[in-house]
């Protein structure tokens, strides 16, 4: 097993040095595929190839800059040399298509418009082994005006394979031709002789290698070629039987060969053997001394994990399990305060910085927590960034002075790393007995407050009875919301968008909640509970699906081309089957993509920004518009238009409100449709209430318009009859 491992690693690093060494020729061959192609544009830059000096002059410059090429020459299509570089004397009648080694090399040259390897030979000319590239430059009818060839001095063209990560044991390297198994390459680490080149691999070598590699692994010939593959077969280098890791170039057809060097294996195997044998010996000892340290042990380990399981691995301060223990075993008659504190952004601080800068900056504020409490006093970190502490012997303005020094001392700026911070933090308070009778109350209590303080941040709060019943209140919406709609409690009710020619363009989808329990429950309150309690999704998809069925049978009925607008929360577009399971509903209710806009928020871009915009680009590729709402009332709105696909922008009503009193408001609104206009944008203004409004807004050239002065929500059967009644808008010019 040791000797297979061993014999596994190192065949898998070979097929990893294969594949830098096939990646580096290929990309070698290229750059000398750009330097024959500079030369050809040098050379073709001065006409007629009529100054040969000139043409020399080119060729020398480029030999000058790469030292591995031996010359370059131009040669015409019917073999003759045309000029050559000054380094190579070719005798004056010297014709490559009178040469058994070049010729078949340079006719494929001819007939080809990429660079052609010619095969590798031992160069009477040259008195070097030559390696030959040609590439054939043509005029615009297609036919061959010139070939330049150049020769690569090997060991210097290739000598990566003798540096760096090819050197670290003694693999040979050949290359040889797909076409006629002529050795192209050898790079090697011992002498050769140089007659290898003349060497062609019998092609039943080859046949054998690859028909034994497809019995034991399944894979061809072309498997291997269409999938650059490395795989281990028998090495095809004359007079050998060992293997190689071979591996097809196919820009050039080449068969790139790796040997395998089993000497290295067995040295590193028994390098092994050595280790497994004093492991062997080792562990003999180690067993007497196991059982001789057991009893020491066992006693750490009791001591390491009571204090694991009282205390907070990251900041050592004692946890919940902790707190929950002390104040079981407190006396009835005590009194205290349970102060709930929570940062504030904390969560930017671990998406901006990372989660090492959070936890250092969670390290820093138990420090610092520390320094305040008394030693009577109950430190612990609850969860994440909540701390909780428990003062005892104090009233409720020295409560408050505490609390007051703890936001002080978090907001004094601290350097963590390179980063500069200055922390806040939201502070619930509950007081035993007067606000709870045990633990659990008292913490649910002090959450509230905390809860409250968190609308503000940076802020104190007392616990108060009127929390506890907004607190019922809350967790009684929420537990009729999750029946609404098994009992058919949600509807849905649309409001007409008017374009500025006074044509009807379509709806805004709106939904309603109507509890027997609650009464009417207005969206901007439910909408809230349904997306921390994970109802956001069902009722999404309830939204999306009643109001296809809606709108179908309103097309159906009046065969009127009605657009409709849904809103959709953040929860529902990032869920990763929101894509797919709206693509399943528009093809259930026959839904046209074209009449259908959805609404997201500029919250929807906070967390992913670039997995948002693939999303809305598939949406986008279905035919299906969004539409950015509230636009304006964000931080990042201008930045949001040039990055993401959006087709509308919504202009808020808040906008609305004042752009006849106030003039800013009015530049603010004027400038945001210039813009949309100049990126074609189409904008949608909401919450219009009359008429004065409308004619501001039309002269402005806003798109379309929504209010109450147009209409307001409507339930089904009332928009049929407002849509009915307003068909001669749709041909308004």
């Amino acid at each position: 097993m040791s000797y297979q491992t061993v014999y596994e690693e190192y065949t898998a690093e070979q097929k990893k040095l294969m594949s830098l060494t096939a990646n580096s020729i290929q990309s070698t061959l290229r750059q000398y595929e750009v330097l024959l192609d500079l030369v050809a544009k040098e050379v073709t830059a001065y006409g007629e190839l009529t100054d040969k000096n000139i043409i020399q002059k080119v060729m020398d410059s480029v030999v000058e800059v790469d030292n591995s090429m031996i010359g370059v020459g131009l040669f015409l299509p019917n073999g003759d040399v045309y000029a050559a570089s000054s380094g190579v004397k070719l005798p004056a009648n010297f014709n490559l298509l009178s040469q058994a080694e070049n010729r078949e090399s340079f006719q494929q040259t001819l007939a080809s418009n990429k660079m052609v390897l010619g095969r590798t030979y031992q160069s009477e000319v040259l008195k070097t082994i030559a390696f030959p590239m040609r590439k054939s430059v043509v005029d615009p009818d297609g036919n061959a005006l010139f070939v330049l060839s150049t020769v690569i001095n090997i060991p210097k063209g290739f000598k990566f394979f003798f540096e760096g990560e090819s050197n670290q044991n003694n693999s040979d390297l050949y290359l040889y031709r797909g076409s006629d198994r002529y050795f192209q390459i050898v790079l090697t680490h011992h002498q050769l002789d140089p007659e290898i080149y003349n060497y062609q691999i019998p092609q039943a070598n080859i046949a054998q290698a690859f028909r034994t590699l497809k019995l034991k692994k399944g894979l061809s010939i072309e498997d291997i070629k269409a999938n650059d593959l490395e795989v281990i077969t028998t090495s095809v280098q004359p007079g050998s039987t060992s293997q190689a890791v071979s591996r097809y170039l196919p820009q050039y057809d080449l068969w790139a060969e790796l040997t395998l060097d089993n000497d290295y294996v067995l040295g590193l195997f028994f390098k092994e053997l050595q280790v497994l044998i004093s492991i062997f010996v080792g562990s003999l000892l180690l067993i007497y001394l196991l059982f001789r340290g057991i009893a020491t042990n066992e006693k750490r380990i009791k001591d390491a994990l009571e204090h694991q399981a009282s205390h907070d691995y990251l900041t050592a301060l004692h946890n919940r399990f902790y707190l929950d223990q002390q104040l079981a075993s407190m006396k009835k008659g005590s009194n205290y305060y349970l102060i709930f504190i929570d940062l504030d952004n904390f969560k930017a601080i671990n998406d901006g910085y990372g989660h090492e800068i959070g936890d250092r900056v969670l390290c820093l504020v138990a420090e610092r927590l520390q320094s305040l409490v008394s030693p009577q006093d109950v430190l612990v970190r609850y969860s994440g960034d909540e701390f909780i502490i428990v003062a005892f012997n104090k009233n409720e303005s020295s409560i408050s002075t505490f609390c007051q020094a703890i936001q002080s001392r978090l907001a004094s700026p601290s350097m963590i790393g390179d980063y500069r911070f200055v922390l806040s933090a939201s502070i619930g308070i509950a007081a035993f007995p007067e606000d709870g009778q045990d633990l659990d109350e008292l913490k649910r209590y002090a959450d509230l407050a905390m809860y409250e303080a968190k609308k503000i941040r940076n802020t104190i709060t007392f616990f108060r009875e009127d929390f506890k019943q907004a607190y019922k209140y809350r967790a009684q919406m929420e537990q009729e919301l999750k029946k609404a709609i098994l009992q058919n409690e949600l509807y849905m009710m649309y409001q007409p968008q008017i374009r500025r020619d006074g044509g009807t363009l379509g709806v805004e989808a709106l939904v309603r909640w109507e509890n027997q329990l609650l009464g009417f429950v207005p969206p901007d309150k439910f909408i809230a509970v349904a997306e921390t309690c994970g109802l956001m999704l069902p009722i999404g998809e309830f939204i999306i699906d009643q109001t296809f069925a809606d709108i179908t049978e309103i097309q159906n009925q009046t065969g009127l081309p009605v657009t409709v607008s849904i809103n959709i929360s953040v929860r529902q577009f990032q869920h990763n089957e929101f894509f797919d399971r709206l693509i399943e509903l528009i093809e259930k209710h026959s839904f046209i993509h074209v009449e259908l806009v959805l609404e997201v928020t500029e919250n929807l871009f906070i967390d992913d920004v670039i997995g948002i915009q693939n999303l809305m680009k598939k949406i986008r590729e279905k035919g299906i518009r969004i539409s950015l709402d509230d636009f304006g009332t964000g931080y990042s709105s201008l930045s949001l238009l040039n990055q993401l696909p959006i087709d509308e922008l919504k202009i808020d009503k808040s906008f609305v409100d004042d752009i006849t009193t106030n003039s800013n408001t009015l530049a603010m609104v004027e400038g945001i449709i210039a813009i949309a206009r100049r990126l074609n944008i189409t904008t949608v203004v909401e919450g219009v209430e009359t008429d004065e409004q409308r004619k501001i807004l039309a002269d402005l050239e806003c798109d379309v318009f929504q209010g109450y002065y147009f209409s307001k929500p409507l339930k089904l059967e009332d928009l049929k009859a407002f849509l009915v009644s307003n068909t001669h808008l749709f041909n308004a010019k």
